[in-house]
This record gives structure tokens, sequence and C-alpha cells, in this order.
């Protein structure tokens, strides 16, 4: 016996193939379709704005270098550069001699003002200070390696008590060397 064929509106106009991929990939399929599809649309979008971001700035390039073009072919147009951007109103203005001497004036006085308050504080100023040289050491040799009473000197000063620890390693020429130094 055959089974009693239902009639579904819904069903009967879904073609075969549509069945098909619902039975294959379930009934999720067709709201991961929506997903990718729109995951698509927006990555297309954004590559048409970012493209056209690039067709922008290249079109400023374009035309910043076609003014740098014209500023340094034309001389004209470059002096009038040159002297508003070094000018009273340009970014980098040039001291005129007068301006310059009124600034070296003022910078002279800010330094006298500052020796006469530090002589008043008790200090010398730098221009009449002694130089400050570090003085070697007494009895230590230029070769720090074979430097065996720096070594020993050191030892003295930090463990005293230790000294004979220290002396007892030393090389015998090394205490007669040192003996000799002292008689004379």
């Amino acid at each position: 016996m055959q089974a009693p064929q239902v009639n579904d509106g819904y069903l009967s106009q879904i073609s075969d193939e549509s069945l098909e991929v619902l039975e294959h990939f379930g009934a999720e399929a067709p709201s991961l379709l929506n997903t990718y599809a729109c995951a698509v649309e927006d990555a297309l979008i954004e590559q048409v704005q970012r493209g056209q971001s690039q067709s922008l700035m290249l079109e400023a390039a374009g035309e910043e270098r076609a003014a740098m073009n014209l500023m340094l072919t034309d001389p004209d147009v470059l002096a009038d550069y040159v002297n508003d951007f070094y000018g009273p109103e340009g970014p980098y203005p040039t001291e005129t001699p007068q301006e310059a001497h009124e600034r070296q004036q003022y910078e002279a006085y800010d330094q006298f003002e500052a020796e006469i308050e530090a002589q008043e504080m008790g200090q010398v100023p730098p221009a009449f200070q002694r130089s400050v040289m570090e003085m070697p050491t007494p009895g230590r040799q230029q070769n720090p390696a074979n430097d065996f009473w720096s070594g020993f000197s050191q030892t003295m000063d930090q463990n005293p008590e230790n000294g004979h620890l220290y002396l007892s390693r030393a090389d015998p020429g090394m205490l007669s060397t040192k003996m000799l130094v002292q008689d004379t």
C-alpha cells in the first residue's frame, strides 16, 4: 500500500534543487548563506571605499607634484615662496642685523644677571672655575689585569683581616720587588 501524499503549499513552491540543499546542509543553510553574502558585500563596499580614498590621495599627490614642479621651474614663483617663507610673516623669519644685535644684548644681560646671582649665592661663575681633572691613584699600574698591588690595597681598605690571604697568593718575586721599591 502506498502512503497518501501530503500536499504542502510551501514545499510545492520550492524547487527540487533547493530541497536537496536543505536536506544536505540542514535547515540553517539559508541563514548561513545570507550571512556569507552579507560578509562578501561588506568586504566589497570596504574595498570600493579604500579605492576611492587612495584615488583621492593620488590626485592630491599629483596636484602637489604639479605645484612643486611649477615652483622649481619658475624663478619668480620660487623667489616669492622663499621671500614668504623667510619673511617677517613666514614660519622662519630671518633676523635683521639690528634684531640680532638686540638679541645678543639681551642674552648678555641675562648671563650677567645669572653670574651676579651665583656670586651672591657663594658660587663661582663658570668662566672663573678651575678645570677638574681626575688624578691618578698612587700605586696603580696601567694594566689592571696585572695590578696586584692595587688589588691588595683595595682588599686592605675593605677587609684588612683578609690581607694575609691575598698576600699568600702573591708571586715571591713580586714581594721582593715591592720591598726593593720601599727600601730605596
